[in-house]
């Protein structure tokens, strides 16, 4: 085990989230194949690239420091790019089913060619944009959960992740963590979104909204972490 790999088992074992070796190995391996891609396609900014261990990697598994997934979920990372939080989140919870979709194609090819090389049985992708296929049947009401990363205002990432949820009834219960009981939808975002939450509020009145400081055990080690999760449920 490699310094990089050390410290995110280290991390992970402070959040109470259990990682192998394996993981943590498979993990790294991915790390080394989006830089590969890197150089022929930006799926992450080339400033960035020194950054990739916490800030993309580390940071996509930070969901489950704050967020307990159960096992047999079917999860839709939404706007996936170069496989974030998607990929790191399946590494992690081999008893749930992802789908990885963007509207970038080469992107999309580049995720499924990495999810080949990693083995990742649990993990399919599908190119298109989200406004097209959140209403076809194979995608519509689908999913227990969405994730995404903060890639537009909050209005725009529930109208676009809202329609690919199951529709059933439930509550978000947890104490040390949330636990998804009902279809959710996961997205980060910055620490100063009062106008987007509003906004949102008044948008989707049929939808709860839960906002989830990102700090945890650790967390001071990571540049510029002003983040927090927000957790959108509809009411029915």
């Amino acid at each position: 085990m490699n310094e990089e790999e050390l410290w995110l088992y280290t991390l992970c074992k402070k959040n109470n989230v259990f990682i192998t070796d394996i993981q943590t190995h498979c993990l790294y391996s991915f790390k080394t194949l989006v830089l590969d891609w890197n150089k022929k396609i930006n799926l992450i900014s080339r400033k960035n690239e020194e950054n990739i261990w916490k800030g993309h990697i580390a940071l996509s598994l930070s969901m489950l420091f704050k967020i307990d997934f159960r096992p047999g979920m079917k999860i839709l990372d939404l706007g996936t790019g170069g496989g974030f939080p998607g990929i790191p989140l399946s590494i992690l919870l081999p008893d749930c089913s992802f789908t990885l979709l963007d509207s970038t194609q080469k992107k999309i090819t580049c995720v499924q060619s990495m999810v080949e090389s990693l083995q990742l049985k649990n993990v399919k992708t599908v190119w298109g944009r989200a406004e097209d296929l959140n209403q076809k049947n194979q995608y519509h009401h689908s999913f227990d959960t969405v994730v995404m990363r903060s890639v537009s205002n909050l209005s725009n990432l529930l109208e676009w992740g809202i329609p690919f949820l199951k529709q059933s009834k439930g509550e978000n219960i947890g104490q040390d963590k949330l636990s998804i009981a009902a279809p959710s939808l996961v997205t980060f975002k910055g620490a100063e979104i009062e106008g987007e939450e509003k906004a949102a509020k008044n948008n989707f009145r049929s939808i709860a909204l839960q906002s989830i400081p990102l700090t945890f055990l650790g967390s001071e080690e990571f540049d510029r972490i002003d983040k927090k999760l927000i957790v959108a449920t509809v009411r029915y």
